[in-house]
């Protein structure tokens, strides 16, 4: 039957997991340990409900020698058999834990090849029946019995098809279909996990339709009498291609939108969540992060219009279910970035504590700041104690005004990798095709590099002194000549050559204070540095730039520099 509610309370990780209406399907995100298995475990073990199927999150196949005389044993339903607490021991089925829970290994699936095997068995006997009865069956008026599965296929798995049972051997006996147009039939058992997940997921709810038309084989047309059914599936993704993923996403809205099948999944597949509706969408929340008595359990939005907004602002939905403190680094994000590692992967090779939070690339500084607010205001929709925060990069002198911007102890995070050492041990692989014999070959090399972009270091740094300009016309038409005037007069200024001059004097004597301290390193456009460096000494190794990157984020991790300032970093962000 449909579930229109529930309330879940000190279940394991579940304190207080509430729904007062339930839609057809729900889309239960959120982060491990949260307790989605647990909860859907309650729910199927609540008073008052019956005809509740459930498929559980460890669930195999494994192969199955059937035998022809174990079919002529008590037919087999998996609709009935997913809906059971544990499962019975069957003749012929080999079968380790009869347990159906979040915590045992499932062995349902074991029982698929013979259930389907026994439909066949009846099959035939029904032909036989029609067969005696009637003389004989006129060409082109069998019922196909299998359409239904043949359906299913089409819809979700269109690259196969189901072709017959074989029982020509009868100690081995084979449920078989067509792959990839591929000549020899394949067994069930030979299929890929995603192809055996999908049939053993969906076969139950076809398996009344099938049935019917045996029936119908037999004794003419018959109803099918369908009970309103729940279907609780945890992790459906398992073992299917993204693509698959949100086609079964699809073929489920088609399922539930005929009213008698309602589906509850839980789940931790950025596809599922990403193109999950707002009405379907809910998000579980670890006890940690709600207040006594709070409902663990939230709608993640209202309307649509909200959740493409929180989309936005999160850049995945992914990233808002994750549930864990936000870190804005500058940056475009992965998807937008070419033959360029991208600056979150950089944080996560540099300290460990970047695989706890949630690294989201805001682009530059205005827009990171701009993001960094929006956030800190969507984070309380669904936990106080989750805060986002701004890690940026220090290319000039001006300290933050926010306590939720930190900025790095050096020009930008490439300066962390300019570092002779990180950078001999990245380069290991294809030392002999380089210049390099020594440690010190490569910090010569690195300070040549350096003292070669003095000169477009004094050039960024003048355009930093002088700074940007930007002119936002008036609402009022009226105004805006006047205004324009005064912003032209204002950027003339700006920018006369006595200003550039004044600008360019320091930034040259920045230039030279740096040289003179030894903080080229920290403190030039470390991007272009290495840059440089790798276009000079390692473009013709072989080695890809993106690799050589990471290799020496990989090694730069262990400077004592590094250590000191992430360690720091992650113990404010903790005491937040």
């Amino acid at each position: 039957m449909r579930i229109t509610s529930f309330n879940v309370a000190n279940q394991r990780s579940v304190r207080l997991a509430r729904c007062e209406q339930v839609p057809k399907l729900m889309v239960i995100a959120g982060p491990n340990g949260s307790g989605k298995s647990t909860l859907l475990h309650a729910i199927r073990s609540q008073n008052g409900y019956s005809h509740i199927m459930y498929v559980g999150p460890h669930r195999a196949m494994r192969r199955q020698q059937v035998q022809q005389r174990h079919l002529l044993a008590p037919s087999i339903s998996f609709e009935t058999l997913l809906s059971a607490q544990s499962i019975p021991g069957f003749e012929g089925i080999r079968i380790f834990d009869a347990a159906r829970d979040p915590w045992s290994y499932d062995d349902s699936a074991n029982y698929l090849k013979h259930a389907l095997c026994q439909v066949e068995v009846d099959r035939q006997q029904a032909i036989t029946a029609k067969v005696d009865r009637e003389g004989g069956i006129e060409s082109g008026t069998l019922v196909d019995c299998w359409k239904p599965l043949r359906e299913l296929t089409q819809n979700l798995l269109p690259h196969m098809s189901f072709l017959r049972i074989d029982a020509t051997n009868r100690d081995k006996v084979k449920v078989l279909w067509s792959v990839h147009g591929l000549e020899s039939p394949v067994d069930l058992d030979d299929l890929s996990s995603g192809e055996k997940s999908i049939v053993q997921m969906f076969y139950p709810l076809i398996e009344r339709e099938v049935k019917a038309l045996v029936k119908e084989v037999e004794s003419g047309p018959q109803a099918v009498e369908r009970p309103e059914l729940c279907v609780l599936i945890d992790e459906p993704e398992l073992h299917l291609h993204p693509n698959l993923q949100l086609k079964v996403l699809d073929y489920l809205r088609v399922l539930t939108s005929k009213g008698h099948t309602q589906v509850i999944l839980a789940t931790h597949s950025p596809t599922m969540v990403e193109y999950a509706s707002f009405e379907e969408l809910f998000l579980l929340r670890p006890i940690e992060l709600v207040e006594p008595q709070q409902n663990q359990l939230v709608q993640v939005a209202t309307d649509e219009e909200r959740l493409q907004f929180l989309r936005d602002v999160f850049g995945t939905t992914s990233n808002l279910t994750a549930l864990q403190p936000v870190v804005i680094v500058e940056g475009v994000a992965e998807d937008h970035a070419s033959k360029v590692l991208p600056d979150r992967k950089l944080y996560r090779a540099l300290h460990r504590g970047f695989d706890h939070v949630t690294l989201i690339p805001g682009g530059g500084k205005g827009e990171c700041k701009a993001l960094l607010r929006v956030l800190g205001n969507a984070l309380k929709d669904f936990s106080s104690q989750l805060r986002a925060v701004a890690l940026l990069d220090r290319d000039t002198d001006v300290k933050p005004d926010d306590q939720q911007i930190e900025l790095l102890p050096v020009s930008m995070i490439e300066n962390f990798l300019l570092d002779p050492n990180a950078i001999w041990e990245a380069i290991q692989s294809v030392l002999e095709k380089t210049a390099f014999r020594t440690v010190d070959d490569v910090s010569n090399a690195l300070d040549q590099g350096i003292a070669d972009l003095e000169e477009a270091e004094v050039g960024r740094r003048t355009a930093l002194n002088v700074g940007s300009s930007h002119f936002h016309p008036p609402s009022e038409a009226a105004k805006i000549e006047t205004e324009a005037k005064a912003y032209v007069m204002e950027v003339t200024n700006r920018y006369a050559a006595a200003a550039i001059t004044a600008a360019q004097a320091a930034a040259k004597q920045k230039v030279l204070d740096l040289r003179n301290a030894n903080r080229r390193r920290e403190e030039f456009h470390g991007k272009a540095v290495l840059q440089e460096f790798y276009k000079k000494h390692l473009h013709q190794s072989g080695i890809p730039k993106v690799v050589f990157t990471f290799e020496a984020a990989r090694h730069a991790r262990r400077r004592r520099a590094v250590v000191s300032f992430f360690d720091t970093f992650f113990a404010k962000l903790e005491a937040r």
